[in-house]
């Protein structure tokens, strides 16, 4: 194969990936980036979290807070004779009773935390369509890539053509890291039950804080995603390079928005918990 069939066996393949973004790969980005409380009634979430009775995951909750009550009382024996000191039993018992109504109402738990994110995520949204003055979403990202590829026609090999080829991929990529995020939000939410009851117990504690972590961050995200898509959208004068520069740019931290998010709240602590 010479080198001409090469380049255009390339010119090709780019061309089809350009193809695949006027269908369905920003739709489906559209889909799966905002989370809010419909989340738990849609699949598979519906066979899993139920919301008037109780299911599989918080039944493994309670039988975990019966072994933690067990243990309790067990290290309160066995501090009779070794003189070790141990929680009292008034906090204990206070405690418990807590975890318990917590676990039993993950289902609402998880569905106001969610509406509270979807309330910001309304207002930032609001906020994008004051700017922008249209819809601030995926699928008007798209729209200024393909207008993109209708400027940028030809040879995928020179400097524009790479930048088009570039916007190809990582829409692809995207996708990827964006449907990561959805199933950890899935998963976070199935182990909400459990999470909370790691709450009993000072060596537990840090598998609930750091799940706690992981939900804020992951939800949060789609906040920032509407502020970065502001970014190349508001962008009026279109023709410049700068402008093919910023649409690179802003696919690119999308791309990276878990790592950037991340660093972002890497200084938030949790307040911490008294020592029961």
């Amino acid at each position: 194969m010479n080198i001409n069939n090469l380049l255009e066996s390339l010119n090709v393949l780019i061309e089809k990936f350009l193809n695949s973004i006027e269908g369905q790969v920003f739709d489906i980005l559209d889909k799966i980036t905002l989370v809010g409380p419909e989340i738990l009634k849609n699949e598979p979430l519906k066979h899993i979290f139920f919301e008037s009775k109780i299911n599989g995951i918080i039944v493994i909750a309670n039988a975990l807070i019966l072994f933690y009550a067990c243990y309790y009382i067990f290290t309160r024996i066995l501090s009779m004779y070794n003189g070790a000191e141990v929680e009292s039993v008034n906090n204990f018992v206070f405690k418990i009773i807590i975890i318990v109504l917590l676990v039993n109402n993950s289902y609402y738990i998880c569905d106001e935390i969610l509406t509270i994110n979807s309330t910001f995520c309304e207002s930032v949204d609001n906020f994008s369509k004051e700017i922008v003055k249209h819809e601030v979403n995926f699928t008007e990202f798209k729209n200024e890539i393909v207008s993109l590829k209708s400027v940028i026609e030809g040879d995928n090999l020179t400097i524009e053509g790479i930048i088009k080829s570039m916007l190809a991929f990582g829409s692809m990529s995207m996708l990827v890291t964006f449907s990561i995020r959805y199933v950890t939000i899935i998963l976070l939410i199935i182990i909400t039950p459990i999470a909370l009851v790691c709450l009993v117990s000072n060596v537990s504690r840090g598998i609930t804080k750091m799940w706690g972590k992981l939900l804020f961050v992951n939800l949060i995200m789609q906040i920032f995603v509407k502020i970065i898509l502001i970014i190349p959208l508001a962008y009026k004068d279109k023709d410049t390079e700068l402008y093919k520069i910023i649409l690179l740019g802003s696919m690119y931290i999308l791309y990276k928005s878990n790592s950037f998010i991340r660093e972002l709240t890497s200084q938030i602590s949790m307040p911490k918990l008294s020592k029961g």
